[in-house]
């Protein structure tokens, strides 16, 4: 093989490293055959060529030409990193002379310059689409030569995750060709370790001071302050924790003979819900000598008990649970459930009493960004269920994609929720975040009604409200497009039907840039057409939930990141004299809407003073809709109503509350504070605890985003104190390792908070698989803290300061909590997951050499280790030799998968 040498700088090792690698001579395709000689250039390159991408500079704050040059070219904070996509080619050679095609490729980073040859002009379509076409200086690929192409992105890659599948080219004729052996959602055939060049490019800033995970880096984090825990105590453990546990010293009980459920106080969907269950975990009932359980609903027992409470009473004659409501029945089932060892098939003597912490125990999965299967939906309410969260926030619609089927505006999901190769987008959204130009994956997908109605049947079969979002002004692309293909062809025919649900101020030439780097997202909230198309969607949407038997009760506007990035401060006008600013023109600075001619108009009449006020108007002329609807309570992510300054005056629904998302060290706290302060329930959901699609540890193989937290273990959101947030700044670091300092509110802050949720966003969650890697375990560690309240986590002492340096939290209590619960976990509820279907993440080992012995390592116990030896995986035993250990990994509790190895 030999590597075009477009500049000498080229590294000889990148060489080195593509010959000696396997991908580069036969491609995952390597069933199908190679393009010939005589096909187009745009097929040969489909079919024939490999790809790989790797960070060749991640921006460290060292490198003062870089950062000029970031500057020069319009980066953020003039904070730049280089990366390289390297085209190798296993067919036919493409001559300097074919020139008519044009690659297309997905980065999450806007890409501004090709560093090394004037053989493509590369350009940015929208939002993470780029392409590059050859230019009069392109010299051609020969056959088994490699076209490395080095490029200046904005920001930093960081994990492996940052950089997207199905690269694609399109011929002459505008007809696209996938590149085959990008055609996958496993990325580890396209793109090269973080570190191959350089072991500090995961580092996002110099003075990084988080900890690169490794096997012994994860040996010293897992038993640094975790000791044994005792087998009774993880076998009568709870997830989650009840308010009160008494264990019988009576012997377990067997349950060879299975569960039978006597549930007559509960209605039937319930009971379905709960045998579903008991079948799953395979205790299905065998003959007369099943183990009986019986339910109660008595609610004048628990006067002045939430709703949710229970007693719960184990004896060997039988199980019984009373409760308050048929919710608090429910759930003391699934205490029952969660006390069984599936390993032995017993269950433990035990009475226990217990009641919810917060009414809103909430989990939300994003399907906009990428859209993911009913199935995966149902399985996630089965497990929120067990684990007794209660409230699903669905994502349904964002700037990739809208996902439930609204009638009357069928263009909503025939366009707006499928992506595809169509410029114009009258067919179909352009291709985004790695879905490559056809809609056979995850980039294209919708509910039907039935679909909808059948999601909403089954969460409240298990006690678990459905609250649906749709999110606008800003994130709303997908409608945006789909309503102006709608206009386009109504126009001539219709022009006031055309006109009717249209989005945008058409005389509007405002320019802007979003959070995900769209120019055309935003639907205009001075438009009486805008609010046509939310009654709309609001009534429409209620029917369904009225057809299912679950009343619409929050209605969820969105709300989030309605700015103009290139407003920001870490933008000026070019030329400018920062170097630490990037460089704009004037035009592009303006706020949202500043040049619409229907806003101009709005605020003329008195309506709102100024633009900044337009992000409110639309809350409050929502909020009336949504009133009008009958539906009591609104939602918004924080920034939706950051200007309200009173919402039981300002808004017309009853109830009102927000998701309060932002990092705690970025004052995230101080934010909920001041949400409460002006009339909002708050829901707590800060993305440096919450996120779940943040990386689960600091290793550039994780996937996930990461501009709140390097990792979100288990154990992380384990730890998080939802009342007194700002005692976590005594217990974790910032995004970059370092201490940060908050301070607790006043103590009636306690009534404002409504319960806390987690939330999968689904950038770099493609799959369903992914979905599951992502939320669990994770998921349980939330139901614990929206459930139980832990004993470590301290009062409201209004004004008490914490950071890295003080000492007020009881770590060792803290420490010795988790390891209780981690043992459960690992003994007992991930094989119950595993019987679920449910592909959680296996962790990888920590491990370490002591003399001749291998020491090793789990976040949670109970889980068996394999090793490599140099040519089979087998068991790890106390006496296995360092020597003859190359990797190892951790198996599911069912044995069935193995998670990511680890070199010793």
């Amino acid at each position: 093989m030999r590597r075009i040498p477009l500049f000498a700088s080229l590294a000889l090792s990148a060489v080195i490293a593509a010959c000696s690698d396997p991908r580069f001579t036969e491609s995952p395709e390597a069933a199908a055959p190679l393009a010939s000689a005589d096909s187009p250039a745009a097929e040969r390159i489909a079919a024939n060529f490999a790809v790989t991408q790797e960070v060749l500079q991640n921006f460290q704050g060292v490198d003062d030409a870089l950062r000029a040059q970031c500057k020069q070219a319009g980066g953020s904070g003039a904070i730049c990193s280089t990366y390289r996509i390297s085209l190798i080619n296993n067919g036919a050679a493409v001559g300097a002379g074919e020139r008519d095609w044009t690659l297309y490729f997905h980065s999450v980073r806007r890409t501004f310059a090709l560093l090394n040859s004037d053989a493509f002009k590369l350009e940015r379509v929208n939002g993470d689409l780029h392409r590059l076409t050859p230019t009069e200086q392109f010299a051609g690929i020969a056959s088994g030569e490699t076209l490395d192409l080095d490029l200046l992105a904005e920001n930093w890659m960081q994990f492996e995750s940052d950089f997207q599948p199905r690269l694609f080219v399109v011929d002459a004729a505008g007809e696209p060709h996938i590149i085959r052996a990008t055609d996958t959602d496993d990325l580890s055939d396209i793109v090269l370790p973080i570190t191959k060049n350089d072991p500090n490019n995961w580092k996002r800033v110099a003075s990084d001071s988080n900890i690169l995970a490794t096997a012994e880096t994860r040996y010293q984090r897992f038993t640094a302050d975790v000791s044994p825990v005792n087998e009774e105590d993880w076998r009568a453990r709870i997830i989650p924790q009840p308010a009160s546990v008494q264990l019988s010293e009576a012997p377990a009980i067997q349950l060879g003979s299975g569960i039978a459920l006597q549930a007559d106080g509960l209605g039937a969907g319930s009971v379905a819900a709960l045998q579903q269950r008991i079948d799953t975990l395979e205790l299905s009932p065998q003959g007369e000598a099943a183990y009986p359980v019986r339910i109660k609903v008595d609610v004048a027992g628990f006067a002045g008990q939430p709703a949710g409470a229970y007693q719960l009473n184990v004896s060997e004659q039988g199980a019984e649970v009373t409760a308050a409501d048929a919710s608090g029945a429910f759930y003391g089932v699934q205490s029952l459930l969660a006390l069984v060892d599936l390993k032995s098939a017993s269950l433990p003597q035990a009475a226990v009493e217990d009641a919810p912490r917060f009414p809103h125990r909430g989990m939300f999965v994003d399907v906009g960004r990428n859209f993911h299967s009913k199935e995966v939906i149902l399985k996630l309410l089965d497990q929120m269920a067990a684990y007794k969260l209660n409230r699903f926030h669905f994502h349904l619609s964002d700037d990739e994609g809208w996902r439930l089927e609204i009638p009357g505006l069928p263009e909503l999901t025939e366009i707006g929720s499928q992506r595809c190769f169509d410029l114009e987008e009258n067919r179909c959204l352009l291709p985004q975040l790695g879905s490559g130009p056809f809609a056979d994956n995850f980039g294209s997908g919708f509910y039907s009604v039935d679909d909808y109605v059948e999601i909403l049947r089954y969460a409240a079969d298990r006690h678990i409200e459905v609250v649906p979002e749709f999110d606008m002004p800003a994130h709303a692309r997908s409608a945006v497009v789909a309503m102006e293909a709608r206009y386009r062809k109504l126009k001539d025919s219709d022009p006031e039907a055309a006109a009717a649900y249209r989005l945008i101020d058409p005389l509007d030439d405002t320019e802007y840039l979003s959070v995900q780097f769209y120019n055309d997202s935003y639907i205009n909230p001075c438009v009486d057409s805008t609010y046509n198309l939310v009654g709309k969607l609001i009534g429409e949407v209620k029917a369904m939930h009225d057809r299912a038997g679950h009343p619409l009760k929050t209605w969820h506007f969105g709300g989030d990141e309605a700015v103009n990035i290139m407003a920001a401060g870490s933008f000026e006008d070019a030329p400018g004299n920062d170097p630490e600013k990037g460089d704009a023109r004037a035009e592009q600075r303006n706020k949202p809407w500043t040049n619409s001619p229907q806003c101009k108009k709005l605020i003329a009449s008195g309506e709102v003073k100024a633009i900044d006020e337009l992000g409110e108007l639309y809350a409050k002329r929502v909020s009336k809709l949504v009133a009008d609807a009958g539906v009591p309570t609104m939602a918004a992510w924080n920034d939706g109503v950051k200007k309200i300054s009173d919402a039981g005056q300002e808004l017309a629904t009853p109830h009102n509350y927000v998701n309060s998302w932002a990092p705690l060290f970025w004052g995230g706290g101080d934010e909920s504070v001041h949400f409460a302060e002006t009339g909002f329930e708050v829901v707590q959901s800060h993305s440096d605890f919450l996120y779940f699609d943040m990386p689960q540890e600091v290793d550039p193989k994780e996937r996930g985003y990461y501009w709140a937290s390097r990792y979100t273990d288990t154990r992380k959101t384990f730890s998080y104190a939802p009342l007194n947030t700002a005692q976590l700044a005594e217990v974790y670091p910032n995004r970059d390792g370092q201490g940060w300092t908050a301070n607790t509110p006043a103590a009636e802050f306690a009534d404002s908070v409504r319960g806390l949720q987690g939330q999968l966003w689904s950038e770099v969650v493609r799959t369903d698989e992914a979905v599951e890697y992502q939320v669990f375990p994770r998921l349980l560690a939330l139901a614990e803290r929206a459930w139980h309240q832990a004993s470590w986590e301290l009062p409201l002492n209004e004004g008490q300061s914490f950071s890295a340096e003080t000492t007020f939290v009881d770590k060792p209590a803290m420490a010795a909590d988790w390891a209780v619960f981690a043992a459960a976990l690992g003994n007992k509820e991930l094989l119950k997951l595993d019987r679920a279907g449910v592909g959680y993440r296996v962790p990888v080992p920590g491990a370490t050499v002591e003399g001749e012995s291998v020491k090793t390592a789990l976040p949670y116990p109970g889980l068996t280790l394999e090793y490599f030896d140099g040519e089979q995986w087998q068991p790890l035993a106390d006496d296995v030799t360092p020597q003859a250990v190359q990797s190892l990994r951790a198996m599911s509790a069912d044995g069935q998968r193995a998670g990511r190895s680890v070199a010793l």
